[in-house]
């Protein structure tokens, strides 16, 4: 028999060299051996029937060894060996308990090779053995049973659609508690083939049953180690994790049209949700939602999950969630963190605007209207302000859709502000930094937010403890302060004068660079409001005067256009000396600036305050030789 085996392996060599070099003229044709060596079935016959219940152990060794070197030729020769009895001594063979470990696990090989060539015989190989049975070593057997296992275990699931009733052969493998640690733990630990096998084993199993989705992607194991395997080089490793991240992204569209199903038949009163009960089935596909929520926090996943489809059906259930349904509140937050992962993916926004700014974006004011969860009225404002930067930072998309960005601006967001700017912390903040966005990108304008309360309220920040203001506080009453809108006599109102100078003193104390240009742009604002003007001066590089000098410098100024408190600046004369040294030439004109308005709007504190401070005085000019 070895010797039998090795001429026949020599002649299955010589056939494919052959057919390598002659290729058939008609490919569509059987592709049989086409060298001068004749193989009768017979002699096939004869290696087969060593394998029966009785033989020699040794023959039949030799026998295994000759059918699994002549099958790794091709299907031609898989075919001749392809039976009913072939598989059922190779399945005995593998399984018999007094064989050695060698022969039990080339029969398991045999069987590997038949199967792979001749998909329809699976079914023959799962009759004898369950899917759990062949599982089972998974967790036990050797690194070689192991990677017979996966194989069949693969093959078993590529050639499902062959096998009459496949639920019948799974019930038992999805009870089996123990399939999914090991499979994790050969993953993280096994040879690189056994993880390539097992990853792709487990896209067949997500593939075929939602049902294993959660127990993997909602596995705190697998992702990050998916996310490490990708920086693996070995070739089969990276062919096998592609396969791997693709079968399951590709699974996520059909998830979320049974779970927007779900939602729509629970409004109309068909379905209610319930919690996973049994490992063989959800009740209600909404359990399985958090699994898009987990495979977009792996890096490996979040490009291929989101795509267009995608996109347009988390637009879809935004929508859909407006409605009360029974456990909405669970499942809103999940919808908005995974909203929320999205913009971390910008070129899918601006590759489609249209799901984000005509669906999600006035879908988010919505939700967040009345809610009374406080991590979803933030998220609703988060994602809202993470969507609008994107889209307003990218020019060409800005100015395509500058009527729509101005619609959800002031139909949208504007409406709800006074709420956000009462809500709890963060909100306020990200209010207002998107608000100073708005403005600055000219889709809201001043006047739609000049009211006493609601200018009160962005100044409030200066009542508290300055160590905890942001800069968007500070550019914001910056935008207020210099708008021609804003009427002087609500400054005057407001006393903040000797709260900004304060303000002034800390961030230039703090050397707080971000603050101190629109803090000082502050101080300016409120100087030229408080003499009726709008317009700074503008700066040139050669010696001139800074604005129009009158011999009656108080004659220039209505009095009642002056902020009553203006006089409290004659305190930070100090520091706007010293910010009139700056090396920044933008800080240095702004302070000398202020100076000489504070000079023109209140000359006897500015005197005074100049005068006091004049040692400084003499250090600039001294510094400027």
């Amino acid at each position: 028999m070895a010797a039998l085996g090795e001429l026949l392996f020599y002649i299955s060599t010589q056939s494919e060299h052959a057919r390598d070099n002659n290729p058939p003229e008609f490919p569509s044709k059987d592709n049989k051996p086409v060298s001068g060596w004749q193989v009768p079935n017979s002699l096939i016959s004869l290696v087969s029937s060593v394998l029966r219940k009785g033989e020699d152990d040794m023959t039949q060794l030799y026998a295994l060894r000759t059918i699994e070197n002549i099958c790794s030729q091709g299907g031609h020769w898989a075919a001749r060996f392809t039976s009913q009895d072939v598989i059922s001594n190779l399945c005995y063979i593998y399984r018999a308990a007094g064989k050695q470990e060698s022969m039990r696990l080339t029969a398991g090989s045999c069987l590997v090779r038949l199967v792979r060539f001749n998909p329809q015989s699976i079914q023959s190989v799962i009759d004898r053995f369950s899917l759990k049975d062949i599982a089972s070593t998974l967790s036990k057997g050797s690194l070689r049973e192991q990677q017979i296992s996966l194989n069949l275990l693969n093959l078993a699931f590529l050639g499902s659609h062959l096998f009459s009733n496949i639920g019948r052969y799974l019930l038992p493998l999805v009870e089996d508690r123990n399939l999914v640690p090991s499979l994790l733990s050969l993953i993280e630990q096994g040879s690189e083939v056994l993880r390539g096998k097992a990853l792709v084993f487990v896209a067949l199993l997500c593939k075929n049953g939602k049902r294993w989705l959660p127990q993997f992607f909602c596995n705190a194991r697998l992702l990050p180690t998916v996310d490490r395997l990708a920086k693996e080089k070995d070739n089969y490793l990276k062919q096998c994790l592609d396969s791997f991240l693709h079968v399951v992204a590709t699974t996520i569209p059909s998830l979320l049209d049974c779970i927007t199903g779900d939602i729509q038949q629970m409004m109309a009163g068909r379905r209610q949700i319930s919690a996973l009960t049994s490992r063989s089935a959800p009740k209600n596909n909404i359990n399985l939602f958090p699994v898009v929520l987990h495979l977009l926090g792996c890096s490996s996943f979040g490009n291929r999950v989101v795509t267009q489809q995608v996109l347009r059906q988390l637009a879809n259930l935004i929508q859909v969630v407006e409605t009360p349904f029974q456990g909405r509140d669970d499942f809103q937050i999940t919808l908005l963190r995974i909203l929320e992962s999205i913009p971390e993916e910008s070129p899918v926004i601006l590759e489609n605007p249209n799901f984000f700014i005509g669906g999600i974006l006035p879908s988010l004011a919505v939700l967040y209207k009345g809610n009374r969860d406080g991590n979803a009225r933030f998220l609703c404002l988060k994602i809202m302000f993470d969507v609008m930067d994107i889209i307003l930072n990218e020019s060409s998309l800005k100015d395509q859709r500058s009527e729509d960005l101005k619609l959800i601006s002031n139909s949208h967001f504007l409406p709800l502000y006074p709420t956000l700017i009462e809500d709890e912390d963060p909100i306020p903040m990200y209010a207002q930094k998107l608000l100073v966005m708005l403005i600055e990108f000219d889709y809201i304008k001043i006047s739609d937010i000049l009211d006493l309360k609601m200018v009160s309220k962005c100044f409030e920040f200066l009542l508290g403890d300055l160590a905890n203001a942001n800069v968007n506080n500070v550019k914001l009453c910056l935008a207020l302060a210099s708008a021609p809108e804003m009427d002087s006599k609500l400054l005057s109102q407001l006393k903040v004068v000797r709260k900004i100078g304060n303000l002034l003193e800390f961030v230039y104390a703090k050397d707080m660079e971000d603050f101190l240009e629109p803090t000082i742009g502050l101080c300016r604002a409120f100087l030229l409001c408080s003499i009726g003007s709008r317009k700074g001066f503008v700066y040139t590089k050669e010696p001139t005067l800074l604005g129009p000098i009158s011999s009656e410098p108080s004659a220039q100024i209505d009095l009642q256009q002056c902020i009553l408190d203006i006089t409290d600046f004659g305190s930070n004369v100090g520091v706007l000396l010293e910010l009139s040294a700056s090396h920044e030439a933008s800080i240095a004109d702004i302070a000398s600036e202020c100076i000489i308005l504070l000079l023109k709007t209140a000359p006897r504190e500015a005197t005074t305050g100049f005068l006091t401070n004049l040692p400084k005085a003499g250090l600039i000019l001294e510094s400027w030789r």
